[in-house]
């Protein structure tokens, strides 16, 4: 289509005005043309690498999967072609078969999976139309060999509507006199969380997993159930049956504390998180962790106020990590707990500065080494030989060069507000060296509590206070789990069946430690 100016110089009818016309059309034609070439290579080699691996398996089955006029008549057990062996190689290559074992031995890593082997056979006219293709009398019989394959199937999550009936038994005693009244016993049904209930344990068990495992918020399961014809389920009814497992588990939560952590030879670390209240009645407050290796106990509180620890940690004369948060001081030094800092943060108040501030390297060089110390010990008897001879040291320099470079620097500046910082705390900063038990940081507490925030960013909190509750339960028996190398979905499911039955459970350490030493 030709553009105004087009259309008015054509209207001229001048004949320098249509050369001039010519000359522009042909000019676009050629940018046209040039911007078409460069389109199609440039999709060309997007499309490229798709392409490659695309061709290669459209090669490789055409080689494998002809016409059958194509194919040799001989049907005997011959050696592959070499385009088969080829396309055998490449998919198994491509496409390897994952480790589907549970783990290693004494460890819960999920389930196994099922096996199911399908067996092909010729029927006995599939074998007749064979022979009729050789000329040649005789009769077929079964080698006992086999070409075998792994294939990994899936069959998609379904819900079914069981209807369960629990016969009544009516006693019929010879002498009508010898009972008072009727006797009528009922057949007993399989283990429920609450009698009576209208769903199954492994419906509450996924439910729970869904959400604090894998974090999918509760609308987007409602969603997915009903495109599985699963119609008519509510928010609030998944809400309640989340609520009863982590009421049912509560128990199991507490023992992590008062029995594993409790018992633990090194340090606790403490760490916090804002957490969300969707109900406008009620305010936002903080999920909480206390965690070591032997698990993770979470707790929500309104506040960020540390004071509430006193009443959790009152029993443990331990070592205690932390953050600066100046909240800690008062309650762990009324406690009588060795309270330790962390040097990942007092590493990262001088960070930021390095790359304009040249003084600040030295200073970040010697916390660097303290922590190449730590990563060369191999136990905790050569670890106390190295923060002795090495750390001791390292220590002493790094104070002095602090106090050194506070007389140099600028009030109010972020590296004397790094200094004084660090130098404020320093009896904490320096604990570890004459103590074992604690660590040089608090990574491991915000690595712990990083699930809770992801379950934070997905589902935005929760909706009430009792909700933050449910959730600092499960995350409680979920984070233990991983501490102790365990799948917690399967876990979460087993406990949950074991509740239902009236059975005696088991926090993820002791369960980890008792299978272990069976196996071994």
């Amino acid at each position: 289509m030709l553009t105004e100016r087009e259309q008015h110089l054509l209207k001229q009818q001048d004949e320098g005005m249509l050369r001039l016309l010519v000359q522009s059309l042909v000019e676009d034609v050629k940018k046209l043309r040039q911007e078409n070439v460069r389109l199609k290579a440039e999709q060309a080699g997007k499309a490229q690498a798709v392409f490659a691996l695309e061709e290669r398996v459209k090669l490789l089955r055409r080689s494998l999967y002809a016409d059958s006029a194509e194919k040799r008549s001989g049907v005997e057990d011959r050696p592959r072609e070499s385009t088969q062996e080829e396309a055998r190689l490449f998919a198994q290559a491509a496409f390897p078969a994952p480790d589907t074992a549970g783990g290693e031995k004494g460890k819960l890593k999920g389930r196994d999976l099922p096996t199911e082997i399908i067996d092909y056979q010729l029927t006995l006219q599939e074998l007749q139309a064979q022979a009729e293709q050789i000329a040649v009398q005789g009769s077929w019989s079964d080698t006992g060999l086999y070409d075998e394959s792994t294939k990994i199937q899936i069959i998609e999550r379904r819900y079914v509507k069981e209807i369960h009936r629990k016969r009544k038994y009516k006693f019929k005693p010879d002498n009508p006199e010898d009972l008072e009244k009727e006797l009528i016993i009922t057949a007993p049904g399989p283990g429920e969380l609450l009698p009576g209930m209208n769903y199954t344990t492994d419906f509450v068990a996924s439910v729970v997993a869904d959400k604090y495992i894998s974090h999918v918020p509760l609308e987007r399961q409602l969603r997915e159930m009903e495109s599985l014809g699963l119609n008519g389920m509510k928010n609030s009814t998944l809400s309640r049956l989340s609520a009863l497992a982590a009421a049912s588990l509560e128990p199991l939560a507490e023992d992590v504390l008062k029995r594993d952590l409790m018992s633990s030879r090194l340090a606790w670390y403490l760490d916090e998180t804002p957490w969300k209240i969707q109900n406008k009645h009620e305010k936002d407050g903080f999920m909480w962790v206390i965690s070591n290796y032997a698990g993770s106990y979470y707790f929500f509180a309104p506040t960020r106020s540390a004071e509430l620890l006193a009443e959790l940690i009152h029993d443990y004369r331990g070592p205690v990590l932390t953050d600066g948060h100046s909240s800690y001081d008062t309650h762990l030094d009324n406690q009588k707990n060795p309270h330790a800092y962390c040097w990942a943060h007092v590493r990262r108040e001088f960070l930021p500065l390095e790359d304009h501030d040249p003084s600040v390297k030295p200073i970040l060089d010697l916390i660097d080494e303290l922590f190449r110390v730590e990563r060369e010990a191999r136990d905790f008897e050569h670890l106390q030989t190295l923060r002795e001879s090495r750390s001791g040291p390292l220590i002493k320099e790094l104070q002095q060069l602090l106090l050194d470079e506070l007389s140099r620097s600028r009030e109010q500046s972020q590296k004397r507000k790094g200094i004084e910082y660090a130098l404020k705390r320093w009896v904490g900063l320096t604990l570890f060296v004459q103590d074992t038990r604690i660590p040089l940081s608090n990574n491991e507490a915000e690595r712990t509590i990083r699930h809770a925030v992801m379950g934070r960013k997905n589902y935005y909190g929760s909706g009430s206070h009792t909700g933050a509750k449910t959730a600092a339960t499960l995350f409680t028996i979920i984070e233990s789990c991983k501490k102790n190398d365990l799948d917690p979905r399967t876990f979460v499911i087993d406990a949950l069946h074991r509740v239902a039955a009236g059975q005696p459970l088991e926090t993820p350490l002791t369960f980890a430690q008792r299978t272990r030493q069976l196996a071994n």
